[in-house]
């Protein structure tokens, strides 16, 4: 199944703020996220729309995606070099 398909599927829009997705996909509260995406420290790109520092950070599907799907190889990865 495509990650990003399904991500969509749930969030209905391409793009969502960080806070819906912070604690569930990254284990950050909100406001720690938020100082993350300023310092550029997330695992996926971050932005704000305007020039507006009180604009919601945002994340693309694809990039949600993309993470997700790179953090599941991984994981097999080292589940296979274990067993």
């Amino acid at each position: 199944m495509n990650t990003a398909f399904l991500l969509m599927a749930q969030f209905n829009k391409a793009i969502v703020p960080l806070d819906e997705i912070c604690k569930t996909y990254f284990g950050l509260e909100s406001r720690t996220a938020q100082n993350y995406a300023k310092a550029g420290r997330l695992p996926v790109a971050a932005f704000r729309t305007g020039s507006s520092n009180k604009a919601p950070w945002l994340v693309n599907i694809t990039d949600l995606a993309e993470y997700l799907d790179k953090q599941r190889d991984a994981a097999k990865q080292d589940q296979i070099n274990v067993a």
